[in-house]
């Protein structure tokens, strides 16, 4: 199969030789017809000058008179009579005359018979050359018809002179189109080989490889969509080994967490089922403690379905202008409602006075609020729990603070992968999914917005993270 560079080669090789050759072909036929014209006019010319010159009074004869203008002229001249008898040839004595053919019905004499002058071409037996011919009459009796004559030598060397003009065009043409060649090779054909070596490289998965064709043409063009291409399809095979790689580790997790609860319960009922069902005091404790890894199984489901919508692109979020501080305060009364232990205290520290409008999705914040002091709750024995809010130019800042165990250096960096814990988390006896932290940190990034943790082991944990500010109208103040 021809490639580009042989396909462009042969279509303007193709391209020049119907470009080139034809048009060279009808001007060297032009040109031999009016080579040809040319030495009729000049013959003619001479035919006429001759005949003056025959008509003036000289003691030469008509035949020494041919012979003399012959060699002037290099012509060759023929005196015929009207029936077509040789009378004189230059160049030839008498004898050689008288053995000549009968010329009356040579094509040249019997158009110059019918018109003015006769012209023909043909092979001269006698002096063994092409000639073209040119007769006229003559008024100089006896001679009726003189004929002029000249080899056709001059008018080929004549020909081939101007033919080599046309073949030295045609020559510099095809140089010019190998050099052209050579350059649409250097420019087109030879950087788009290279793209192409670099696509198959990269269909056989070598993701590193890149074009380096630079410029600012369609070529160049073409060359960084390869290498953005390359750059996203790497990314992408990257990104999918990880979620697979992801998605590995989540299935095992999945499997640990649903299977404790599960177990629990299961354990629960098959003891209640052994006999422990008739001691009330045995059997509400069991279905108490049943119960409560039920709601834990519950809540792990709910997770799970949440941060799959999140990661899958399902769940959307619905902004809109919403007041947090409402969600804030109902989060902080329940907490404080649900909370047994009275040695923490939760309170929410405002500079904002009465609102804290943001673009926010209210469902979602809830979440992550309530997600938050929880998790603040769970890791946190005594002391103090706050929720503050700071207003900035065009941002209000939230953060969530807790005096709880803490985390450490090592962990800090993982704290929002799914099911991760802490080495600290894992030693205390503490109900949760795994799961808040990885949620907090989707919803946030959903808003435009990412969320900073700053920690130390034994003095507590702090979650800050910032939302546009809307600014109140005056029926919000209302």
């Amino acid at each position: 199969m021809l490639k580009i560079r042989q396909k462009l080669f042969l279509a303007l090789f193709v391209l020049l030789s119907i470009g080139l050759l034809s048009p060279t072909l009808f001007i060297n036929r032009s040109i031999d017809r009016e080579v040809k014209e040319e030495i009729t006019n000049t013959l003619l010319s001479h035919g006429r000058a001759f005949s003056l010159y025959l008509s003036q009074n000289s003691s030469l004869s008509v035949t020494d008179k041919a012979s003399q203008y012959s060699s002037v002229t290099g012509l060759r001249i023929t005196l015929i009579s009207q029936d077509g008898l040789v009378l004189g040839e230059s160049g030839l004595n008498e004898s050689q005359v008288s053995q000549m053919d009968n010329h009356l019905n040579r094509p040249e004499i019997q158009m110059a018979k019918k018109e003015a002058f006769g012209v023909a071409t043909r092979y001269s037996s006698t002096l063994n050359k092409d000639f073209i011919y040119v007769a006229i009459k003559s008024d100089f009796s006896p001679i009726f018809y003189i004929r002029v004559a000249q080899t056709l030598d001059f008018a080929g060397s004549l020909i081939s002179l101007r033919q080599s003009y046309q073949y030295r065009i045609i020559f510099l043409v095809s140089i010019v189109l190998i050099l052209f060649t050579i350059l649409v090779d250097r420019w087109v054909t030879s950087p788009i080989r290279r793209i192409a070596k670099v696509a198959e490289k990269i269909k056989t998965g070598d993701w590193s490889i890149r074009s380096n064709v630079k410029g600012v043409d369609e070529i160049a063009d073409l060359s960084r969509s390869i290498n953005d291409m390359a750059d996203t399809l790497g990314t992408d095979i990257a990104k999918i080994i990880k979620m697979s790689e992801v998605r590995s580790e989540f299935l095992i997790n999945v499997t640990h967490e649903l299977k404790t609860p599960i177990a629990s319960i299961s354990g629960y009922i098959e003891t209640l089922l052994s006999g422990a069902l008739e001691d009330e005091k045995v059997n509400r404790s069991f279905l108490k403690r049943s119960l409560k890894n039920t709601k834990r199984l519950e809540a792990l489901v709910t997770d799970l379905v949440d941060i799959s919508r999140i990661e899958t692109g399902e769940l959307t979020m619905n902004i809109s202008q919403t007041d947090i501080l409402p969600i804030i305060e109902e989060l902080v009364r329940d907490a404080n409602l649900r909370n047994d232990n009275d040695n923490i205290d939760i309170r929410i520290n405002n500079n904002l006075l009465n609102h804290a409008f943001v673009e926010a999705d209210p469902d979602r914040i809830h979440q992550v609020f309530n997600n938050l002091i929880s998790n603040a709750i769970r890791y946190t024995d005594e002391g103090l729990i706050s929720i503050n809010i700071e207003n900035k130019e065009s941002m209000i800042l939230f953060s969530v603070s807790d005096t709880g165990v803490g985390i450490n250096k090592e962990s800090i960096h993982r704290i929002f992968e799914r099911f991760y814990r802490t080495q600290n988390a894992r030693s205390r006896v503490k109900s949760g999914t795994g799961l808040g932290l990885s949620i907090v940190k989707h919803i946030i990034e959903a808003h435009g917005a990412s969320i900073k943790v700053e920690s130390e082991i034994d003095k507590g944990t702090t979650f800050s993270f910032e939302l546009k500010k809307i600014h109140e109208s005056s029926e919000q103040r209302k």
